[in-house]
């Protein structure tokens, strides 16, 4: 009786505690263990209440707990799932994306013509680096076919500080592209800029052998 009080105030533990008592059939010793344990819970500070054995030979014991538990004091909850220990799933968040960008096509009107590319709307979302890379990995990107099927153009950006799941949707106008933004569409080449020569790629051993000759 005397160690399972000493737990209690030691570890500070509250709410009702139940001591299972296996065996204890005799109304007599039944009576003894609930005094003892009585007289051993009246050095604890706090509020302590304790039953009398059941039939079953439990024991139900209240205690207030006295201060925050030691866990509570050294650390705080996880900016990422909030202290439920379970993070959102990399799907969920693709979706509330994909539910965004449709509020928004909806809200403006904007009805895009998927023969006109060029006036598909543009968007600029910040995301996470886990998030981006689950929407550039694959042969068909997720982003890929997110552009396509909504007849949007999505330019992507890591943004630093964002936990798992959180993203920003802005309006994009601009169509220089920065060296931190990368412009994902539908599967189409990009254009080559005005003005930008063209380069040949010759094989190593035929450029050697050309050399040789001119020598």
């Amino acid at each position: 009786m005397i160690l399972i009080a000493r737990e209690l105030r030691l570890r500070d533990i509250g709410g009702i505690i139940v001591v299972d008592f296996i065996d204890m059939t005799d109304d007599s010793n039944k009576r003894l263990i609930y005094e003892e344990m009585k007289k051993a819970v009246e050095k604890d500070r706090s509020t302590v209440g304790v039953s009398e054995l059941s039939k079953l030979g439990l024991m139900e014991i209240t205690r207030k707990r006295v201060r925050p538990s030691v866990t509570f004091m050294i650390s705080e909850p996880c900016p990422c799932c909030h202290g439920i220990g379970r993070v959102e799933a990399l799907d969920t968040s693709f979706s509330k994306i994909e539910r965004e960008i449709c509020r928004r096509l909806a809200v403006s009107g904007h009805n895009p013509d998927p023969e006109k590319p060029k006036l598909w709307p543009r968007f600029l979302l910040r995301v996470d680096h886990e998030m981006c890379t689950y929407l550039t990995s694959g042969k068909r990107t997720k982003l890929g076919i997110l552009s396509s099927s909504l007849k949007v153009w999505v330019l992507l950006k890591i943004a630093r500080g964002f936990t798992r799941g959180a993203f920003e949707l802005l309006p994009y106008s601009d169509q220089k592209d920065t060296d931190e933004q990368k412009e994902l569409s539908p599967e189409s080449p990009p254009p080559r800029e005005a003005g930008r020569p063209r380069l040949s790629v010759f094989p190593i051993k035929k450029w050697m052998s050309r050399a040789k000759r001119a020598k």
